[in-house]
């Protein structure tokens, strides 16, 4: 026995951790020199004689040495700073470093305007003393500026690495078709939603880092469909549950709560684990009861809230999505109960149910709204497709992409739904994103900077100029695990994937190309990968080839 295995650890990071050098430099002031041999790979160890080496030099007059790195795409982590024998009297010179999602915010100074520091700090300064190797900060980031703030020093620095921090979960699910912009987006939504499985599932890598039940909705499909079963997805689950003793509700909205037990069916749908079914009984049992309180005889509903999403925060319509969001939570709920054996709360959750009926609102022309009653059976489904149609992308938003574009199918309009699905996510990708934000207004690509780029005279600043609520200007999140919404879109419309039973033991496989002349894909199962590939003929029908486990039942058109 070693003296490590006497260590009394109380958890361990099961992230792994990687080194990228940066792709190009954005941006020097002040005195650098050999500014290039930042991007040369090099020995990860720093030595007493370092033969290559960037000097940043500060005598004291004249604007301080920087540089701005660019990694080339959104990561998670952090700095990892190698710094050889540096020349001067002060041991341990004072360095900047300022992490940013856009050009915009890495060259913005904390509390200026919108740009703070709130969940992961993006800027501070460290002491970097000779011969040292050390890591900091941990947030999301694309950008990194490293400034040295002391005077009369050479400040001698090897590598500037990006520490990359991820969980290394094997792709087992993926989508593939003809169009490359379609792949894109599908490719961009599941690096979103990877990036935040960290501790536990987060909804943003800047901010807030915290387990949002109403982000894991879509962060739960879009595991189910690139990874299967993953043990964080309930680990999350239970963590917010014991967070939250009855009576109160999840992240202290009422319609998390709703969405906790419209997760908690999906994911027993997809992987059949009974053992964790069952150690939600108690809570399940509660929770289900509490929401039968909030429903009067008459229909009349008495939540606490009704926070949709951020786009409707305040609008009163968004209670007719809330109240549908009940009504499809009954309906998971009641089902649950009956495999648990809750047979009271099974009994009450139907009367409530009933009740509900007894009232449908009306949600206007919001386009989040209406699509959440269509899913629900609340509204015509033709009549909600046609508001989520007009005027194409605009009042779409991240967190409800999913959800407008399964509301357009459920309709029949495939061929829409997929346009402007490619349409509203492309407009991120051709302002140089590389995950996908916490939201996207479609009025923001009129003449406005891209993420990797500064506003020019007469433009906006895609970063600073926008965004509204919690994610106003810089706060703004560029990635954000609830904006995953195409995996799962493209993997159950498009590809055609439906689980009929509990642990896929049964599939539907029904595609819609609309446009498209092939589709491929593979769906994770607790039995093995399902292959399924998908041409349209010359005579117009689509040839479908499936390639299941013999334990799964797959039914084809």
């Amino acid at each position: 026995m070693s003296i490590i295995d006497s260590f009394d650890f109380v958890g361990e990071d099961l992230r792994k951790r990687k080194f990228l050098l940066p792709e190009r430099i954005v941006q020097v002031n002040g005195e650098v020199k050999d500014v290039e041999k930042l991007l040369d790979k090099k020995p990860l160890q720093i030595g007493l004689g370092e033969p290559s080496v960037t000097e940043f030099v500060n005598s004291g007059n004249g604007e301080k040495a920087s540089v701005i790195l660019d990694f080339g795409r959104e990561i998670h982590g952090g700095i990892r700073l190698l710094v050889g024998i540096n020349k001067g009297e002060e041991k341990y010179p004072q360095i900047k470093i300022t992490f940013g999602e856009s050009l915009s915010e890495v060259c913005s100074e904390v509390g200026a305007d919108t740009s703070t520091n709130d969940h992961s700090p993006r800027q501070f300064t460290v002491p970097l003393p000779l011969l040292s190797d050390t890591t900091w900060g941990e947030t999301g980031f694309r950008f990194v500026k490293i400034e040295v703030l002391t005077d009369n020093i050479i400040f001698k620095l090897k590598s500037a690495l990006a520490v990359f921090i991820y969980r290394d979960y094997e792709y087992l699910g993926d989508f593939k078709c003809d169009d490359e912009e379609i792949n894109k987006i599908y490719d961009v939504a599941a690096y979103t939603v990877h990036l935040c499985l960290q501790n536990m599932v987060w909804d943003g890598i800047k901010r807030d880092r915290l387990v949002w039940i109403g982000d894991m909705m879509i962060e739960t499909q879009a595991v189910r469909d690139l990874f299967g079963h993953i043990d964080l997805v309930e680990e999350s689950l239970e963590y917010v549950r014991d967070q939250t003793p009855l009576p109160g509700w999840m992240n202290n909205m009422a319609s998390y709560s709703l969405w906790w037990v419209l997760i908690l069916h999906d994911w027993y749908k997809a992987t059949g684990n009974i053992e964790f079914l069952r150690r939600q009984t108690d809570y399940l049992n509660g929770l289900m009861r509490q929401l039968c309180d909030n429903v009067k005889p008459d229909g009349e509903t008495t939540l606490p809230g009704y926070f949709l999403d951020w786009p409707t925060n305040g609008n009163p319509k968004s209670v007719a999505a809330v109240r549908s969001l009940m009504k499809m939570t009954f309906i998971a709920g009641i089902e649950l109960c009956d495999i648990l054996g809750l047979v009271e709360a099974a009994e009450l959750s139907k009367v409530a149910l009933d009740n509900l009926a007894k009232r449908t609102l009306d949600g206007g022309d919001i386009k989040q709204v209406v699509a959440v009653q269509s899913l629900a059976d609340d509204t015509d489904s033709a009549l909600a497709a046609d508001i989520i149609e007009k005027d194409g992308i605009k009042g779409f938003s991240t967190f409800m992409g999913y959800h407008l574009t399964a509301a357009l199918a459920k309709a029949d309009r495939h061929g829409s739904a997929l346009k402007l699905m490619k349409e509203y996510y492309s407009e991120m990708l051709k302002k140089g994103a590389t995950t996908f934000f916490e939201d996207y207004a479609s009025e923001w690509s009129d003449n406005s900077s891209t993420v990797a780029t500064l506003p020019k005279d007469g433009e906006k600043d895609l970063h600073a100029d926008f965004g509204a609520f919690c994610y106003l200007g810089l706060r703004h999140s560029f990635c954000h695990g609830w904006a995953g919404g195409p995996v799962p879109y493209l993997t159950e419309h498009v590809l055609g994937v439906s689980v009929l039973e509990p642990g896929c033991k049964s599939l539907s496989i029904k595609p819609h190309l609309d446009g498209l002349k092939w589709v491929k894909g593979k769906f994770p199962t607790p039995y093995g990968i399902v292959s399924i590939e998908h041409k349209l003929n010359s005579d117009g029908k689509v040839e479908t080839t499936v390639d299941a486990p013999k334990e799964v039942k797959v039914i084809v058109g």
